[in-house]
């Protein structure tokens, strides 16, 4: 196999320099962005209006490159889940170290969507609503039978139909209590937290119509029902119901257009940074406060993954190891390095296999398995991430979430972050359907280019939350599995063959898998208790 046939296009952050330089032309970008927005934010037209219009077309790529990614993002987050799935319960059946890998992965996540959680809403008492233009009501116009007759509102309040009324008395406003018809921000209804629980985390998990659901962007629906339909090709395949996987390489085909499309529009990614900066902060009467808000979004992420460091990477790792985690990651930084500079999982697989290996303690058929796989399916700092910037953007959107809102949220973080694609950024516009979804939204929530304008930076450090577990995971793995030479083989096999190695962006798949040498194959040479 080919580079080009293993990987559709590096993710790239525009060209020449920019792409040489990602971070510091994002920097740059973002700098700029900054300073045209602050000068907007003073100046005072004669005319409001050519502020307004000035603001609009500076935003138009920003623009652009959300709908872009909205545009494309649920239907990866689809497929690569279904493949995920799949891949894992081929694992599983295949070894034990298959099993203990995928259970270490879900206690992780879901250690990570649990600590996300709780941080933010320890910082929740300190964010501020935001000062937003409302958002127009959906309105409606009832005709009647004959052409140019319309509902009317009489003055006594009476209905009737007539061709003679205005605007002001044909036109009704629409209330949604169902929320079908929700607007973006405004307040959540008052109801109980029983049907909080019942219509806002088990009818959003069950559809009953999944194209619907694509349709209004209900990201749990959707993921929902892409688990399931994973498990049911599996058993398809596994049962050898029919001959060949056309399916299985049919979803990764697809999985490669939908990541070379979001490669592309990653490829505009400085300049859409300047546009929404610009335009968010040329909006903006008060911009020491809202500063301030962002902050305490920053502050709260970075709590949330130091403390989920200490849980897991330290305290777990220590307990299942029952070695020094020190010892362990201090391995690990040019893996963390290389994270942070690149901002993507799969871009940094052959620089974390080698970072594994250099441990001394991991055999290379474990190292190549797990690695890969956690590439794709563990994304604690995006697990993180997700509470944190959902619970933010309610509260500026002056929502107050409930009890049925935090149960979905950890749901979303824990299964969801797996459907993001190992990529930069890639989970960013998952914040917003998780929002719609959470709190039965529609569009983009108001404020949400402050999270874009701070994205750049913590892409990077999710990205080596996300790389550190990776690792961390495969010394655990190494350390519990007694991996005998069939396993061994098997796994090899698997790696070789693995839907999760295969859709891992930005890296070919002979680099990713490439034959280590220099430590032990068995855990037990290197005195590795089973």
């Amino acid at each position: 196999m080919s580079d080009d046939q293993a990987n559709p296009m590096e993710p790239k952050m525009g060209c020449g320099i920019m792409g040489r330089y990602p971070v510091i032309s994002v920097m740059i970008f973002a700098a700029a962005g900054a300073g045209l927005g602050i000068g907007l934010s003073y100046w005072e037209p004669d005319d409001p209006n050519d502020k307004d219009l000035a603001i609009q077309w500076i935003g138009l790529i920003g623009d652009l490159f959300i709908r872009a990614l909205k545009a494309v993002v649920l239907p990866l987050v689809f497929v690569n889940v279904i493949l995920s799935v799949v891949d894992m319960l081929q694992v599983g059946q295949a070894s034990s170290v298959g099993g203990k890998t995928v259970l270490l992965y879900l206690v992780t996540t879901l250690i990570a969507s649990i600590v996300g959680l709780i941080a933010i809403v320890a910082f929740e008492s300190l964010f501020t609503e935001g000062d937003f233009d409302d958002s127009l009501p959906f309105t409606i116009q009832l005709g009647c039978n004959m052409d140019g007759y319309f509902v009317t509102e009489e003055e006594g309040g009476s209905l009737t139909c007539s061709n003679e009324g205005d605007e002001a008395s044909t036109v009704f406003d629409i209330t949604s209590i169902s929320t079908n018809y929700a607007t973006k921000g405004g307040t959540a209804n008052d109801i109980s937290v029983s049907d909080q629980i019942y219509n806002g985390v088990f009818t959003k998990l069950v559809v009953s119509n999944i194209t619907a659901a694509f349709a209004s962007a209900n990201f749990a629906g959707v993921v929902f029902f892409a688990i399931f339909f994973g498990v049911a090709l599996h058993r398809v395949m596994f049962k050898k119901i029919v001959e060949g996987n056309v399916l299985l390489t049919f979803l990764q085909e697809t999985n490669f257009v939908l990541l070379m499309l979001i490669n592309w529009i990653i490829f505009i990614t400085p300049f859409a940074v300047f546009s929404l900066i610009a335009r968010a902060f040329g909006g903006q009467d008060d911009l020491g406060s809202t500063f301030g808000n962002v902050a305490y979004l920053v502050a709260a992420t970075l709590v949330a993954m130091a403390v989920h460091s200490l849980v897991t990477h330290f305290a777990l790792f220590g307990f299942v190891t029952r070695s020094n985690p020190i010892k362990y990651l201090k391995h690990i930084t040019p893996a963390q390095m290389t994270a942070f500079a690149c901002a993507s999982s799969a871009a940094t697989i052959p620089v974390t296999l080698q970072s594994v290996r250099n441990t001394g303690v991991v055999p290379d058929a474990v190292s190549n398995f797990v690695v890969p796989l956690g590439a794709t399916i563990n994304m604690d700092g995006t697990a993180i991430y997700f509470p944190c910037a959902c619970i933010w953007l309610a509260k500026l959107n002056g929502l107050d979430p409930s009890v049925g809102d935090y149960i979905l949220l950890i749901i979303l973080a824990t299964v969801g972050s797996a459907g993001a694609a190992p990529v930069p950024s890639a989970g960013l516009v998952l914040i917003i359907t998780a929002y719609n979804t959470v709190f039965g939204t529609v569009g983009t929530p108001d404020g949400f280019e402050f999270i874009f304008a701070v994205d750049w930076f913590m892409d990077r450090w999710r990205t080596t939350i996300n790389v550190t577990g990776d690792a961390c995971v495969a010394g655990m793995v190494a350390a519990i599995s007694n991996v005998s030479a069939e396993e061994e083989e098997r796994l090899k096999e698997l790696a070789d063959d693995s839907p999760a190695v295969e859709k891992s962006a930005g890296v070919p798949v002979e680099e990713a898998l490439e034959e280590p040498a220099e430590i032990s194959q068995h855990p037990s040479e290197q005195g590795i208790d089973a």
